[in-house]
């Protein structure tokens, strides 16, 4: 019995040992590349991070970032460049486009890689703050901060720092030429070869990260005027639901939308967002069991599930290929029960659908015959019973004449007459 427990212990550890302590020696000329092209928003950092862990986990040589932006937020940003700065993996980052640009925000991740390199007529610089919405100058409290930051970042890779600070008080710009000629970058090159050539990468083996679906769609969400949409629409729809006390639907999405909005300013991580999405999840779950119905707190708490999962970062004690087959196991059961609240709503549908067969509603749509003129009121036979009738529009109907039940109020059969 004892060989059994040995077995099961040997391979908890080879599960969850972390892949950075098997394969700590980069495998030589093997390079991964990511490329940013957009704004610098909170999806952008998911997509880094994750192209990050993958390139150390493949025990990349080098690890570089083709970037050609005019800008972003400074949470992301900052996340970014700490990042690259903290990762004993070579990182080298290259604004690679004929005329491309690392304005602002790509300004200070170009300067916290291992190696800067651009473009010769791409453009670097330009990196004085401003207010998110309003786009105007931030106040000089913030510039400072700013600039002490970017020239924390230049030392930090020894470069020259009274050039990194000009970009930001002065809002400098500079080719990549003209920032070669200064030394605030490693290169002026003019493509990926030419990099790794200077780096002395021969015969490299070169592999792409392609930004995910799920990365793709919330990199779509982190847009800033989306994050302000969802920030407003998630406002007003919780100061409805607390003066109508609707929550199950307008408070509800409310909250959804000023999560997403307080995600994307930078307030909470997408770790915690994942964990929040988890949670709401399991508590709609919970409410559609409780008060089954056509499955609205089911379908909404699926999706919540999902997000969470893809939200959620991976843990750095668990394996790749371990993680993400927990995470298709989890999918797949989750992809059953929606299937299983889709049927449970069909059959709901249908229910609703079909004319009750019990109670006076069933009485609805039959024929009878009148017994009693009807003047309006008088009475019919309806399945060999007597019953006090009305006409539907007041006019008399005759003795042994056919009528059809309209409606039933009480006791009372409301008709109308059938023509021949």
């Amino acid at each position: 019995m004892r060989i059994f427990y040995i077995i099961f212990l040997v391979i908890l550890f080879f599960l969850f040992l972390p892949v950075e302590e098997i394969c700590a020696q980069p495998e030589e000329g093997l390079v991964f590349v990511a490329e940013v092209d957009g704004e610098i928003k909170a999806g952008t950092l998911q997509y880094v991070k994750r192209a990050v862990e993958k390139a150390k986990a493949g025990r990349a040589e080098l690890f570089v970032i083709k970037l050609d932006t005019l800008g972003g937020l400074l949470k992301p940003t900052q996340d970014i460049a700490d990042l690259l700065l903290q990762t004993e993996m070579k990182t080298a980052v290259f604004v690679n486009k004929e005329s491309g640009r690392a304005f602002s925000a790509g300004t200070f991740i170009l300067l916290a890689a291992d190696f800067a390199f651009v473009n010769p007529t791409a453009s670097i610089g330009a990196a004085q703050p401003l207010e998110m919405f309003s786009q105007n100058e931030a106040s000089d409290k913030i510039v400072s901060a700013t600039a002490s930051w970017i020239r924390g970042l230049a030392e930090a890779r020894s470069r020259d720092p009274q050039i990194a600070e000009k970009f930001v008080r002065e809002n400098l710009s500079l080719t990549g030429k003209e920032a070669e000629e200064l030394g605030i970058i490693d290169g002026a090159v003019s493509n990926l070869d030419e990099l790794l050539l200077k780096l002395g990468i021969v015969n490299p083996e070169i592999k792409e990260i392609k930004p995910t679906f799920f990365e793709v769609f919330f990199d779509f969400l982190s847009h800033p005027y989306l994050v302000s949409l969802f920030l407003t629409l998630g406002s007003l729809a919780l100061i409805l639901a607390f003066r109508t006390g609707e929550f199950e639907t307008s408070g509800l999405i409310g909250f959804i939308f000023l999560l997403t909005g307080l995600w994307g300013i930078g307030v909470i991580t997408f770790n915690v967002l994942g964990i929040i999405f988890l949670a709401l999840g399991i508590f709609l779950l919970f409410l559609e069991i409780l008060s089954p119905g056509f499955g609205f707190f089911g379908f909404l708490g699926i999706a919540s599930l999902i997000f969470g999962i893809f939200t959620l970062e991976r843990e750095p004690f668990f394996q790749t290929k371990f993680f993400d087959a927990v995470t298709m196991l989890v999918l797949g059961a989750l992809a059953g029960i929606l299937i299983l609240f889709i049927i449970i709503c069909r059959g709901a549908f249908k229910t609703f659908k079909t004319k009750p067969k019990t109670g006076a509603e069933s009485l609805v749509g039959l024929e009878a015959e009148v017994l009693e003129e009807l003047k309006p009121a008088g009475r019919v036979r309806l399945k060999q019973e007597s019953w006090r009738a009305e006409s539907m529009d007041g006019k008399t109907i005759d003795i042994n004449k056919k009528v059809k039940v309209i409606k039933i109020e009480g006791n009372t059969l409301f008709v109308e007459k059938l023509e021949n």
